[in-house]
């Protein structure tokens, strides 16, 4: 049993590969790997030849300080590392795997942060993500690390969300309360995993009926069907429907966009407000309620006081989508200046390194915004199933 651990920074992996050790778990450390292989001096001269010789300290080693600064916000530089680096990196972790194997030992933590972005997932059996709020996360990585809080925010920004793990991982750890609970479940996963090593999952004998087996089977489908709607229903609620319908039709767009941005801005939070002061349910700006407004039939405009009322805010945010779709032509498109702003969209669309042909974004720059533009086209998905 291989068990792949990751997680966001800040949220407290370090403490569960302790437990994971203490219960038996041989732990391969992928960031200690990485460090081996950027000694290797076939990589340190791919990779100074790729980003310059500067990279190479005077002792011959890798400044990995500089590196990463190269690579840290330019999606095409980390492209290029990850394809130098990547591939050594696992293939000198699946030779501890097999050599940690062929020694009798049988319960493995792989311990890496990049665990899903470098591909080795492949070599798990289960993968495990420890994620965290964001406010606690950012405390405890300024504290670790002596950063200053717009260092913090920046590593944090370029990091996946929450979504990004638990779509891909087979448990999933909320470090948020005390040290005893996130210790208490930590151990109730490693021993539910190793469990099935050695007779953890007890056999059943041949005298069950078949009858009865067919019975179980089909009321667990039932449950678990049922149970699973449920739960899906309100993951992605249909809140304020009238007033959706309303100004989905009057601006043209598609319902299902709506609820989805709804979902992402706020959660369907009416009173929420973002750090960029963005209000209400679909997180609008004064600067933004502005621009709209001078799109609006002047009879019906409403004032920023207003913005926190539902139906105020639904309104200007379905006709700031319908006029984004309008313009930009494509939902991604629409979705990232929504998020990233209409200027930046526009000088994107004009470079090269964002889009070979000028009307499709290829890569997002901002990471935040990436995984935004993914989360509101799952959620839009979610409920085009649901509701449809």
């Amino acid at each position: 049993m291989v068990v792949g651990l990751t997680g966001q920074t800040g949220a407290g992996k370090s403490t569960l590969t302790q437990v994971f050790s203490e219960m038996g778990y041989a732990v391969i450390d992928a960031d200690k790997v990485a460090r081996e292989v950027a000694a290797d001096p076939d990589i340190l001269l791919r990779l100074s030849a790729v980003f310059g010789d500067e990279i190479i300290k005077p002792d011959g080693s890798l400044d990995r300080r500089l590196l990463a600064a190269m690579t840290f916000s330019d999606k095409e530089q980390l492209q290029k590392l990850n394809e130098i680096m990547n591939p050594p990196i696992i293939q000198k972790i699946e030779g501890q795997i097999k050599a940690l194997q062929e020694a009798g030992q049988h319960k493995i933590l792989l311990d890496a942060p990049t665990l899903f972005e470098s591909g080795a997932q492949r070599l798990c059996d289960c993968k495990v993500s420890v994620l965290a709020s964001p406010e606690l996360r950012k405390e405890r990585i300024m504290r670790r690390d002596s950063l200053s809080s717009k260092e913090a925010d920046d590593r944090m920004s370029a990091q996946h969300n929450d979504r990004f793990y638990i779509l891909r991982s087979d448990y999933v750890i909320r470090n948020n309360g005390s040290s005893k609970e996130f210790l208490e479940q930590g151990r109730l996963i490693a021993k539910r995993v190793g469990s099935g090593l050695n007779g953890g999952k007890k056999e059943r004998g041949p005298g069950m009926n078949l009858l009865i087996w067919a019975a179980i089977v089909f009321v667990c489908i039932v449950v678990i069907s049922g149970a699973y709607k449920l739960m899906l229903y309100g993951m992605y609620p249909h809140k304020y429907e009238e007033i959706v319908s309303t100004y989905a039709q009057e601006y043209g767009v598609d319902e299902n966009l709506v609820y989805a941005v709804i979902k992402c801005e706020s959660s369907f939070r009416p009173e929420a407000v973002s750090s960029a002061d963005a209000r209400g349910l679909m997180q609008i700006t004064e600067e933004t309620f502005d621009w709209v407004s001078s799109k609006i039939d002047s009879a019906e405009k409403a004032s920023y006081d207003q913005i926190f009322d539902p139906e105020v805010n639904i309104r200007y945010g379905t006709c700031l989508l319908s006029l984004l779709l309008e313009e930009f032509d494509s939902t991604e498109n629409a979705l990232t200046a929504y998020h990233a702003g209409w200027g930046n969209v526009k000088n994107w669309l004009q470079d090269e390194r964002y889009s070979s042909d000028g009307a499709t974004l290829d890569n997002i720059p901002f990471p935040t915004t990436d995984d935004y533009v993914d989360d509101v086209l799952a959620a839009q998905k979610a409920y085009q199933s649901l509701y449809s």
